[in-house]
């Protein structure tokens, strides 16, 4: 064989095994290892947010005009035929015919307040009811000194009543205090049947105006 061709082979022999230990190589070479994923956060151990305790708001207390209380119609039925309906004057004017002295006191700071007269005209023939919000410390007040002066007590549900029947100077004179609540009303008339039946119907009205307070 000529001398050209021959080295034309082995040129063609080496670039073969040169090829084949490159593919060799190749085929030896290590797969990269695929990259892990990322660990995610535990629901676990994740603490929701709290959510805010809304706040409660107690309405204020709504006091009918004396008029709705107690329609002159019933004061009639339950006092005289010759009955009027006299107006309002400032609860803190109110003192009672049976005198407990923390009256006034609480009088001058209640709030809301309403203070409704009737009676016969030109005569000494009236009574008065008056309603008022206080607070827990002054019905705590009130209420040992209703005892202290001789009040009788009776707590029917959310409803707790003081009365005491007596004479004066002029007649006779009854006196009911009902306490609910925060809510004191007093009526102060000529016997219990009459303070006890406007009292009540001041707790009816109530209840009616303020559904939402537990009267």
């Amino acid at each position: 064989m000529p001398r050209a061709t021959l080295e034309h082979m082995r040129s063609i022999h080496a670039l073969i095994a040169s090829t084949a230990l490159v593919v060799v190589l190749a085929g030896c070479t290590p797969t990269a290892p695929e990259p892990s994923p990322s660990p995610t956060a535990s629901a676990t151990g994740v603490k929701p947010t709290p959510k805010p305790t809304p706040s409660i708001t107690i309405p204020p207390l709504a006091i009918p005009d004396c008029e709705t209380i107690l329609p002159l119609a019933t004061a009639k039925e339950l006092f005289s035929e010759n009955t009027e309906y006299l107006g309002e004057q400032p609860a803190s004017e109110f003192a009672g015919r049976q005198t407990v002295a923390s009256i006034p006191v609480v009088l001058s700071t209640a709030s809301p307040t309403r203070a409704c007269v009737w009676g016969i005209p030109q005569s000494d023939g009236y009574f008065e009811l008056v309603i008022a919000g206080i607070t827990a410390a002054e019905v705590a007040t009130l209420q040992g000194e209703l005892t202290a002066a001789g009040y009788s007590q009776t707590t029917m549900g959310t409803v707790t009543a003081f009365e005491l029947e007596g004479e004066n100077e002029v007649g006779s004179v009854g006196t009911t205090h009902l306490f609910t609540g925060e809510v004191w009303i007093v009526c102060d008339g000529s016997s219990l049947h009459l303070s006890g039946a406007v009292a009540g119907a001041a707790l009816d009205a109530l209840r009616t105006a303020n559904p939402s307070l537990g009267l």
